[in-house]
C-alpha cells in the first residue's frame, strides 16, 4: 500500500495536529492542503517499493474537494470519494466507491447555526444506517463531546474535550459505552499558545508515555521528544525546513541502541510554488518518489 497522499505535506500536518490545538479558521481546502493558486486538480504518482500507485484529487472553483481517487499499480480502483456541497460550501455528503466503482457507503453531514458539524451519519447504498457520530459544542463553539453510535443508534463510545480560557484543548478523554475511561490525553501550552507537552494516560490515569515539543520562530516544530512511563527518552527527532516551509530533513535519535535515522526530502516546484516532485532518502538511500501534475483554473 502506498504512503498517504501528499506525503510531504502530511508530515507537517501530523506534527501540527499533535502539537498545536488552537482553533484555525480555514476558508477552503486548498489552504488545508497548503496549495497555492487556483488549483483545479492534482494527479500524483507514488513510486514506492511495492509498486506505482496513483492518486487523483479534483477541486471545485471555490477550492473544495470534489473527488479523490486512488488506484493500484495495475490501474484498478482502490477507493474513490465524491463530495457534494451546499451554496455556503458546507460539505453535505461524501460518497465512497470501491472495486469496480460500485457505491459502498454515503456519509451525510449536518450542521448547527454556526456551521459546525453536529452529525455524521454513515449509510449503506440502500439507505440503512451503518454508524452515526454526534458532535456537541459549548457556547464558544468548541467541541466538548463526540458520541459514536452503531447501526441500532446505541452509543458505543465517546470522546470528550476540555479547554482553557484561550480555547486550547487541555484534555481529551475516550470512554466506552458505559462511560468507563479508555484513555486520556493532557496538553500543556507555552505563553504563545503552542503545545509543548502531551501526556498519554491509561484508563486509571497512570502515565503511559509523554511527548514534548520545541518550536522555531515561525511556529514550526523544531524538535519532538518521546518518553516512556518511566520518563526515559524513547526517541528525539529534529526537523529542518526550506523557504517553502516543507520539511527537508527529519533526524531521529534512538538512545536505547544509540542509532540515528535520517529522512531527507528534495523538492521541485512549479511557478505557483507548489511542489511537483518529492524524493525521499533514508540514511542517504533512495526511498519513495512522488511526481505530481497540477492543473489550474484559468
Amino acid at each position: 500500500m502506498p504512503r498517504t497522499f501528499f506525503f510531504g505535506y502530511l508530515i507537517v500536518v501530523i506534527i501540527a495536529s499533535s502539537c498545536d490545538k488552537n482553533n484555525i479558521v480555514v476558508n477552503n481546502e486548498l489552504k488545508v492542503w497548503e496549495l497555492r493558486g487556483a488549483v483545479k486538480s492534482i494527479s500524483e504518482i507514488n513510486y514506492s517499493g511495492t509498486g506505482k500507485y496513483t492518486t487523483y484529487l479534483q477541486f471545485n472553483p471555490n477550492g473544495f474537494i470534489q473527488e479523490q481517487s486512488s488506484f493500484n499499480p495495475d490501474g484498478s480502483l482502490i477507493r474513490r470519494w465524491k463530495f457534494e456541497y451546499n451554496d455556503q460550501s458546507l460539505k453535505l455528503t461524501r460518497s465512497c466507491y470501491v472495486l469496480n466503482d460500485s457505491l459502498s457507503e454515503i456519509l451525510h453531514f449536518s450542521y448547527n447555526a454556526n456551521d459546525k458539524i453536529t452529525e455524521e451519519k454513515l449509510l449503506n447504498p440502500q439507505g440503512g444506517l451503518i454508524s452515526d457520530i454526534e458532535h456537541e459544542y459549548d457556547v464558544n463553539q468548541n467541541e466538548i463531546e463526540k458520541r459514536f453510535k452503531d447501526e441500532n443508534e446505541k452509543i458505543q463510545g465517546r470522546i470528550s474535550y476540555k479547554y482553557d480560557e484561550n480555547n486550547n484543548i487541555i484534555e481529551v478523554i475516550s470512554s466506552n459505552s458505559i462511560l468507563s475511561q479508555n484513555w486520556k490525553q493532557k496538553y500543556i501550552y507555552n505563553t504563545e499558545g503552542l503545545n509543548v507537552e502531551i501526556l498519554y494516560l491509561t484508563l486509571n490515569d497512570s502515565l503511559l508515555k509523554r511527548s514534548t515539543y520545541t518550536y522555531l520562530h515561525n511556529r514550526q516544530v523544531d524538535e519532538a521528544c518521546f518518553y516512556n512511563n518511566k520518563d526515559e527518552l524513547i526517541s528525539k527527532t529534529a526537523y529542518k525546513y526550506n523557504s517553502q516551509l516543507n520539511i527537508t530533513s527529519k533526524l531521529t535519535y534512538y538512545p536505547s541502541d544509540k542509532k540515528t535515522e535520517q529522512h531527507t526530502f528534495k523538492y521541485e516546484y512549479d511557478e505557483n510554488k507548489n511542489w511537483t516532485s518529492l524524493k525521499e532518502y533514508i540514511n542517504n538511500e533512495p526511498g519513495d518518489i512522488i511526481i505530481r501534475k497540477l492543473e489550474y483554473y484559468k
